[in-house]
């Protein structure tokens, strides 16, 4: 007799181990998950979409290197609303200084308005005017100074000067003509009320407050909020007027809103998922000590995952926040197809526990690791990927295959031999329990009997229909371009991202949308805003990419030296005329406050004033490198069409020196994103479904039985694509997994099922449904019920996920459960009817 081998000598140690020292085994379990559930609850979560991105990303490493630039991390904008305009000022006027003396840590500056911008502009009013305004003032100053002069001296009536028809110098003249000039190219802070960012008629006032404190930073965004909530409580909105109310809004707001929606549906969907897969199996085993058993193996599992999740990979991120019920709904199978050995032997077989124990070790390690193995391929597909997002939900749930079939191994067997020496279980053979046993296998096993040509016509026409549809859901583009469909869903109409619009419209899109390119010298600024201007010129009316660049140039008046010329000439001929007595005294006292001081000097980037400034100023102080891109009126930036638009225009840019600009943030980041997943679509789908084929393949050793169990797999996605095409998925960063994983999953069940009619040669098929088919069931069941747990999620991206992801599930699982015992039931029939022998799967 042959020595067993090394394989079947460890899982003979193993349950001899656990039959005869389970405490012993427990408490060694026990003690290598406390450091996992340790860095289990250390685990971060980074909701950046920058993190799905691969860290060698031109766009990401170009983020990140403007990002230590800039002074500001991120905007918190605090709006009030009211009825009293002045109580909204006053509000302003006593926040804004306690803001500010928060400190640097916390408080990078307070954007309150434009009062001292407002200052700077009338002090130089008449360099920002219009040069042909000045010179229009000019000529008509110095028209009628020459004519007023040459009718005193009697010159006048020589013919030499006639412009009679100028208008005289008076104090009504002076101002009005100053006024025009100047108001022809006012700048945009005129357009604020008294120097407040107001709007709606005067019952809304916004403050920016540009802090380094990111809004994904937990500990640090909530100390944040308290500070300005403490702050606002002092100043005490409704003592100024009953009727005000406050709001925030701002990047930094949106991003802690992401933040706890996905911290918030970690729990809610892990918990509904966790509960929904243990009810289903408490539901067919119908023990509550078996529950508590596969819920405790289960648990140690994830704890395990991602315990080894903070090791390796270090956080979670938006796409693998969600794995919890995913691997909940995948890991606990291998403990069904155990317990479901275990409790036969038990009870149909009259084994005691230490027979049954040893039998469920013998009978299930191999199918088990093989199914884990088939899962792991199906995830490991997505870890070849470059997109993070794939390359992390691959590892992880791969990782978690594996770690939850070892929790199961570990864990599963001891408590059982315990409960038992507690209080046995089967006292009673004939209980109602054990006339339960195969229930959801019952009405497939019915159903493939009774129509059985019929399902097999109708799943093979099905899927070629479906086979067709699927190509047209393929080539017509299937990504998602509405960002609004995987955004999170809120009731609250007065969220954050309702308020910003509202903002937009008081402070403008720049401050909230604008990206921000960053050069490297002061030089390339100019010649980098002419190529994108180009290149927005060049393109059709439809198809423009920005609204405008703005850099710290379109801040400094244009021609100062000849306005400069002109206005010197200007006043002194003013004031030559008031020596004169051409202009009386009294208008000398309301003109002269008017003219600008004299000697003129042009402005520089140094004397902006630090609030007009800022938007161009960097960390250590730099002005005018940055310069910002704002979208177009009218388009969304919810909109990926618009935003690859609007992406391209600014990624790279050429200038006439030959160096290259590049440009990064939240356009480029999404398009990239968008890019990744066109890229590494086809990667992840051929691996997954290469890696299913040679598993498959080897399983049956190339035998008829492989193509049978490919063709039921085949049959399954081809419908799956149907529905795809029928509900119009569209596909995203996220969803897009469920198509890999579907390959590796769903081939599992045909090939359980097909294993087992190889074993009963062909015979048996009602028998093989019932309680093969009914375990499968109950596996895929659990499987949907974790992808479902996803649906409750109100980010639309995770629960698009869900839905596909059960669909592929229920689609593999029908195949496999009904259209191929429906063949076995057609084939034998024809058999029997022709006088052959049964047919087996193994030739």
């Amino acid at each position: 007799m042959p020595a067993p081998s090394f394989h079947r000598r460890l899982v003979d140690w193993l349950s001899e181990r656990q039959i005869h020292r389970p405490w012993l085994v427990m408490l060694v379990v026990v003690l290598l998950t406390v450091p996992m559930a340790w860095a289990a609850s250390g685990l971060g979560l980074k909701t950046d979409f920058a993190e799905l991105l691969p860290d060698n990303r031109m766009s990401v490493i170009e983020m990140r290197r403007v990002g230590k630039l800039l002074s500001s991390a991120s905007t918190l904008t605090i709006v009030a609303e009211g009825q009293d305009t002045e109580a909204l000022k006053k509000f302003v006027d006593a926040a804004g200084p306690k803001i500010r003396a928060l400190g640097p840590e916390w408080v990078g500056s307070v954007d309150d308005g434009v009062r001292d911008t407002q200052d700077y502009l009338e002090k130089n009013k008449f360099l920002y005017a219009p040069h042909d305004e000045i010179k229009k003032l000019h000529d008509e100053v110095l028209s009628r100074y020459d004519y007023e002069v040459g009718k005193a001296t009697g010159m006048g009536d020589l013919g030499l000067d006639d412009d009679e028809s100028a208008e005289p110098l008076t104090a009504e003249s002076v101002k009005r003509r100053i006024k025009e000039a100047e108001e022809k190219n006012r700048p945009a802070a005129d357009k604020y009320p008294g120097g407040y960012y107001l709007g709606e008629n005067g019952h809304t006032i916004v403050m920016l407050v540009r802090t380094p404190v990111e809004g994904g930073s937990v500990e640090a965004s909530a100390e944040l909020r308290r500070k300005i909530d403490q702050v606002i409580a002092e100043v005490g909105p409704t003592k100024l007027d009953p009727t005000m109310k406050i709001g925030f809004t701002g990047d930094f707001i949106t991003s802690v809103e992401e933040y706890d929606g996905v911290k918030n549906d970690l729990t809610h969907v892990g918990a509904w998922g966790v509960a929904m897969v243990l009810a289903v199996v408490l539901i067919f085993f119908l023990r509550l000590r078996v529950l508590l058993a596969m819920a405790v193996t289960i648990a140690i599992g994830l704890l395990w995952t991602f315990g080894a999740t903070r090791m390796t990979v270090g956080h979670l991120n938006s796409s693998t926040g969600f794995l919890v019920s995913i691997i909940a709904g995948n890991g606990i199978n291998f403990g069904i197809i155990y317990m479901a050995r275990y409790l036969e032997g038990r009870r149909a077989q009259h084994y005691d526990v230490a027979k049954a124990i040893r039998v469920a070790h013998e009978d299930t390690w191999l199918s088990t690791l093989a199914a884990s193995g088939a899962a792991m391929v199906a995830y490991g597909s997505l870890a070849v990927t470059d997109f993070r997002g794939f390359k992390h939900f691959g590892f992880i749930g791969g990782m978690g295959m594996i770690l939850c079939w070892i929790a199961t191994y570990a864990m599963l067997p001891p408590i059982l031999v315990v409960s038992e020496r507690i209080a046995p279980m089967f006292t009673n053979p004939a209980s109602w329990r054990s006339r339960t046993r195969g229930i959801y296998g019952f009405a497939f096993a019915w159903a493939a009997e009774k129509a059985s040509r019929p399902i097999v016509l109708l799943g093979v026409a099905g899927a070629l229909a479906c086979g067709f549809l699927s190509y047209r859901y393929v080539v017509r583009d299937p990504m998602e371009y509405d960002f609004h469909n995987i955004r999170n869903e809120r009731k609250d109409e007065s969220s954050a991202r309702v308020l910003s619009t509202r903002v937009d419209k008081i402070v403008g899109r720049m401050g909230q949308d604008g990206m921000a390119v960053m050069t490297d010298r002061l030089d390339q600024v100019l010649p980098l805003k002419a190529e994108l201007n180009k290149r927005k010129d060049a393109a059709p009316a439809d198809k423009k990419p920005f609204e405008k660049v703005v850099s710290i140039h379109d801040l400094i008046p244009d021609r100062q030296a000849e306005k400069i010329s002109l206005i010197e000439e200007i006043v002194d001929r003013i004031q030559r005329a008031h020596d004169k007595k051409i202009i009386s005294e009294a208008d000398w006292k309301e003109i002269e406050p008017q003219l600008p001081s004299m000697p003129l000097k042009q402005i520089g980037i140094a004397d902006l004033p630090e609030k007009m400034a800022r938007a161009f100023t960097e960390a250590d102080g730099t002005r005018g490198r940055i310069v910002y891109i704002v979208p177009k009126e009218g388009r969304s930036i919810w909109d990926a069409h618009y935003l690859e638009l609007w992406a391209d225009s600014f990624r790279e840019v050429k200038l006439p020196s030959g160096e290259v600009i590049r440009g990064s943030g939240r356009a480029v980041i999404f398009a990239d994103m968008i890019q990744s997943v066109r890229d590494d679509a086809p990667k992840a789908i051929a691996v997954s479904l290469l890696g299913t084929i040679l598993v498959v393949l080897l399983a049956f050793r190339f035998r008829r039985g492989s193509w049978l169990v490919l063709g039921t797999l085949l049959l399954g996605l081809a419908w799956f694509g149907g529905f795809l095409y029928w509900r119009d998925v569209k596909l995203n960063f996220l969803n897009f997994v469920a198509v890999p994983i579907t390959f590796g999953i769903g081939a599992d069940y045909a090939v359980n099922m097909l294993r087992r009619f190889r074993i009963e040669q062909g015979v048996n098929i009602r028998q093989v449904v019932i309680e093969t088919g009914g375990a499968v069931v109950l596996c895929s069941l659990t499987t949907v019920l974790g992808y479902s747990a996803l649906m409750f999620s109100m980010n639309q991206a995770i629960v698009s996920f869900g839905v596909a992801a059960a669909v592929g599930e229920l689609t593999t699982l029908l195949a496999a459960v009904l259209v191929l015992p429906a063949g076995m039931f057609w084939r034998s029939r024809y058999r029997a009817a022709h006088g052959l022998p049964p047919a087996s799967t193994r030739s």
